[in-house]
């Protein structure tokens, strides 16, 4: 398990670290926007953790990457008490501000896939999709729904239902192509638990030339395209 900690004060690094190698999770430390930009298109990661310091008065970092960052990864907030040493974690993750947040978010992103930003930014967009369990057998019987946003490596999809990481899915793209495409699930965004959109991220196992072409009139790059496979997270 690998966590990615964006933190500039020395002291508050090494005691991260040294809770997270407890916890039996390595980290690596950005400092920086581009250095931010270079570990996630270069390593896979379970989850993103800020110092609150930084936060606050790093005002050169790139707050839409920030933001970027939570919607892709779980993510916690950390403050050290620089009295008593004490590491606090706070966020959606990790519940109330305590000692113990830290270890109630290692847990949490031991269940999510670890995945990088390296192979195509998202692009929103909203495409009608139909989204089913099984492949579809023409019974009508899939779940309506569209598409949040879109890249080459997959997508997310709006859905209130229950789904569980790894599940294959087959999705329908009924304005782009009548082929169904076949994806894996690489995160699942309960309803109710955040305030965010409920939903699934889909890893795409294979890709119809009509999507392919969709996605690149979208707007979604390429670069370093590569089909997800059930031995590769998304």
């Amino acid at each position: 398990m690998r966590m990615l900690l964006v933190v500039r004060d020395d002291r508050a690094r090494d005691r991260y670290s040294e809770e997270l190698a407890a916890l039996g999770a390595a980290c690596d430390v950005a400092r920086t926007s581009e250095e931010l930009q270079a570990a996630t298109r270069h390593c896979r990661y379970n989850g993103v953790l800020f110092d609150v310091p930084t936060l606050v008065r790093a005002k050169d970092l790139d707050r839409r990457l920030l933001q970027s960052l939570t919607e892709i990864y779980p993510s916690a907030r950390l403050k050290l008490d620089p009295a008593t040493g004490m590491v606090y974690a706070l966020g959606n993750n990790a519940g109330p501000g305590s000692r113990d947040g830290l270890s109630v978010f290692v847990a949490a992103c031991r269940d999510f896939l670890p995945r990088g930003m390296r192979r195509g930014e998202r692009v929103e967009a909203h495409l009608p999709a139909v989204l089913w369990r099984t492949p579809p057998d023409g019974s009508g019987r899939g779940e309506r729904t569209s598409t949040i946003n879109v890249s080459y490596l997959g997508c997310f999809l709006h859905t209130a239902s229950d789904w569980t990481l790894g599940d294959t899915a087959w999705v329908e793209f009924p304005d782009v192509t009548e082929e169904t495409t076949r994806a894996r699930v690489a995160w699942h965004e309960p309803w109710g638990l955040r305030r965010v959109a409920p939903g699934v991220g889909l890893a795409f196992l294979d890709i119809p030339e009509a999507l392919y072409k969709e996605l690149g009139r979208l707007g979604c790059e390429p670069v370093d395209f590569e089909v997800a496979s059930k031995d590769k997270a998304l």
